[in-house]
């Protein structure tokens, strides 16, 4: 039986009352106007085969528990009684971690909890970095000591807009790897004035962040991104340093690189509580969670950004991999160098191992990349301690280095739209003119991301659903009217949600305009809790509805009852400005 067939009358009553208002001839027209495209499925808890990355991480069985609002301990707790041992994850983005005591019963039982808007099991995730070739296309290439030369960091020195000059704009907020680990023992990180800070390993719960990996994967990483200018070794894009730029280590994976949702949530919110404004994930795999999404946007409301690579199946199936696919990542495909090759048929073009989709959105340095490594490892190295690694792990932590310094540029202001935007704005298109899902918005350019002046932000961000609101509105007297401008964009921010008090009776003006996309206006009752567009949530609490167009949007609602109501912009295609016009009793 269909969802809308088992909707209660009391619910059908409100879909009809629904149809009269939005001036839509039948339910079926309004229900398919009205609701927003589905959240991507999310797995349920059946291991799988190493290899398939949107399934549990073997031997894993932790339930991650997203609600609707931010309850505290107690109250978390007691609305998931008698289900098994509850911990709290991201308790400030309302995400708890479940340990059932019946697995199989689990994720319905808890569904059918109080305010609980998802239960996923924690999906296993990769590193990002690509195997080494069956054969290297030539010899190694000679390099001194120092290692800061065109033919060793070619995406610094060959081609690129990047300079020393553009780490000297004053002291940066720390930059979080998310990793294996990194060795402090390197020459590049260890020592009294090493720029490590608050390392943490949150698969033992312990500070101890050294890299544990078989590869040497986080060192590597943590590198490229941050690489102290110290007279050893490389240069990273954003050098780490004592004091002033701090580098933040949390150990997510275990020694083959495997890591899970949890202890991907885990580390965010490490980073986060200890000052990140940039944190870097240069792993994922398939499989969307509402739980990370939400913890995503938490971190984006405290002030950071989130880079990710977006994974190295452009050659194979060319999936989505989160965390780069979600709302709000900065993601990031990786760009050749200049020899020619199987994965590079184009010189500093896009490699063909690069992910190609909505998740790109601009491409950085990701083949024959020089970076530290611990002294054990010794694939591809170039001399003890550094190492040359291909793949889109590779190209985040560039990013994430123009990012942190983007952020110094700008005295760490900037809000994590800001910086994400500039530096998509300042890419240097290489394909399609305009964005396109190979290349993104183009090659990251460090020079003009870091000088030119960074755009306006979007206020009252984040304001994605209800739980998310710090507060109401103000509306102006009657007859006068509150504009707002803000922007939307379907794929990375596509909903607008902004808190009106209405008495009962009185009436709400609301006009939407926008230069182009197309972006839907709603009107939400009091008692919404989501502005997702469920049947019973459209039948019970969505009051008016004006489906996007040329001309400005007009919905015009009189309030029923007393209390906060939702207005909610909806990018359903493209992306924008936009002004809302509210007017009490207009």
């Amino acid at each position: 039986m269909s969802e809308r067939r088992r909707l209660r009358r009391g619910a059908l009553a409100g879909l009809a009352l629904l149809l009269a208002t939005a001036g839509v001839a039948s339910g079926a027209g309004v229900t398919a106007a009205a609701r927003k495209p589905a959240e991507p499925a999310t797995a349920g808890g059946v291991a799988v085969a190493h290899g398939d990355f949107a399934a549990t991480a073997s031997g894993e069985r932790s339930l991650l528990v997203t609600f609707a609002d931010r309850p505290a301990g107690p109250e978390a707790r007691r609305r998931l009684s008698g289900l098994g041992a509850v911990a709290p994850l991201v308790p400030e983005a309302g995400v708890w971690d479940l340990a059932p005591s019946r697995p199989a019963s689990a994720r319905a039982a808890v569904l059918g909890r109080a305010r609980v808007s998802g239960a996923e099991w924690s999906l296993a995730r990769r590193a990002a970095d690509r195997p080494p070739p069956p054969a290297a296309p030539g010899p190694a290439p000679v390099l001194t000591d120092p290692l800061f030369t065109p033919a060793s960091q070619w995406g610094l020195l060959e081609r690129g807009s990047w300079s020393p000059a553009l780490t000297t704009t004053g002291p940066r907020a720390p930059i979080a790897i998310l990793d294996s680990g990194v060795d402090p023992t390197h020459e590049e990180w260890g020592g009294p004035q090493g720029p490590l800070v608050a390392p943490r390993s949150v698969l033992r719960g312990d500070d101890d962040a050294s890299d544990h990996g078989e590869s040497g994967h986080g060192t590597h990483v943590a590198g490229i991104a941050a690489a102290p200018a110290n007279g050893v070794g490389i240069v990273g894009v954003a050098p780490g340093s004592f004091g002033t730029a701090p580098v933040i280590p949390v150990q997510i994976a275990n020694r083959a690189g495997y890591s899970t949702d949890t202890t991907m949530i885990r580390g965010v919110r490490h980073a986060v509580l200890n000052g990140a404004k940039v944190i870097n994930i240069s792993a994922g795999g398939r499989g969307y969670s509402r739980a990370f999404q939400d913890t995503i946007l938490w971190a984006t409301q405290r002030g950071a950004l989130i880079v990710a690579s977006v994974g190295n199946q452009g050659q194979d199936i060319n999936t989505l991999n989160y965390p780069a696919a979600y709302r709000r990542v900065l993601g990031v495909g990786a760009q050749c160098d200049g020899a020619v090759s199987f994965d590079c048929p184009r010189p500093y073009g896009v490699a063909t191992f690069s992910t190609y989709n909505r998740s790109v959105d601009v491409i950085a340095p990701g083949v024959r990349v020089l970076s530290s490594v611990p002294r054990r490892v010794t694939e591809r190295v170039v001399t003890p301690g550094y190492a040359l690694k291909d793949g889109t792990s590779m190209a985040a932590p560039y990013v994430a280095g123009v990012a942190s310094l983007v952020q110094g540029a700008n005295g760490n202001a900037l809000s994590p739209f800001q910086v994400l935007t500039q530096i998509t704005n300042t890419a240097t298109d290489i394909g399609r003119r305009g964005r396109d899902d190979t290349s993104g918005h183009g090659v990251v350019n460090p020079g003009a991301a870091v000088t030119l002046n960074a755009p306006e932000d979007d206020p009252g961000e984040v304001n994605d659903d209800v739980k998310w609101l710090a507060g109401v509105t103000r509306l102006g007297e009657t007859g006068r009217p509150v504009e707002i401008d803000a922007a939307v964009d379907s794929v990375e921010d596509p909903d607008d949600v902004y808190a009106v008090r209405l008495a009962r009776g009185e009436r709400l003006r609301v006009t939407l305009t926008r230069r182009r996309g197309q972006f839907d206006l709603y009107v939400w009752n009091t008692g919404t809790r989501t502005v997702a567009t469920g049947d019973v949530n459209l039948a019970r609490h969505l009051v008016r509805y004006k489906r996007g167009s040329s001309r400005p949007g007009v919905a015009v609602y009189r309030a029923e009852r007393a209390g906060i109501h939702y207005v909610n912009v909806f990018a359903r295609r493209g992306a924008g400005p936009y002004t809302l016009r509210l007017v009490r009793g207009g």
